[in-house]
């Protein structure tokens, strides 16, 4: 059995010229057309949307997303090294995720999953809290470095 492929129909994020947004609107579906985003950026939305959907969340399949997304709000303490932990292996199950989708459709090279790690796990001193860096790497040889959001203990 296939499983239906959700991100088919997300909508995903495009930035526009400040001169094409108009009113005071933070979402607009303004355009005359639908704006398809395509190449690395697809690859980047996709893979990122995965990381950050928390486990188990997604009622028609309980087995999308991954620990990452529960980190906010969670006990485990910015400060700690065990945060290294739940990255690495939520990087992982989002790569193996990521994967699985591009077995079932029909993506281009540059849209394809090769790799992605851990590129920054930098602690600040100056606040409670760090900023994460991951690599990825589409199977046309593109390196797409990703800043995820800034992690903090409020």
């Amino acid at each position: 059995m296939v499983k239906n492929m959700a991100t088919k129909y997300d909508i995903h994020f495009q930035p526009v010229a400040s001169g094409e947004a108009t009113g005071s609107r933070i979402f607009t579906f303004g355009f005359r057309a639908s704006l398809k985003v395509s190449g690395p950026q697809a690859l980047v939305n996709r893979w990122v949307k995965t990381l950050m959907t928390p486990k188990g969340s997604n009622p028609l399949d309980k087995s999308e997303g991954t620990a990452f997304g529960r980190l906010a709000g969670s006990n485990i303490s910015m400060r700690s090294r065990d945060i290294d932990d739940v990255l690495l292996l939520a990087i992982e199950d989002a790569n193996d995720q990521v994967r699985q989708q591009d077995l079932i459709g029909m993506f281009p090279t540059n849209e394809r999953l090769s790799n992605a790690t851990l590129l920054v796990d930098q602690t600040r001193t100056w606040e409670d809290g760090f900023e994460v860096w991951v690599r990825i790497v589409n199977q046309a040889g593109q390196v797409l470095p990703t800043r995820l959001m800034d992690l903090a203990d409020r």
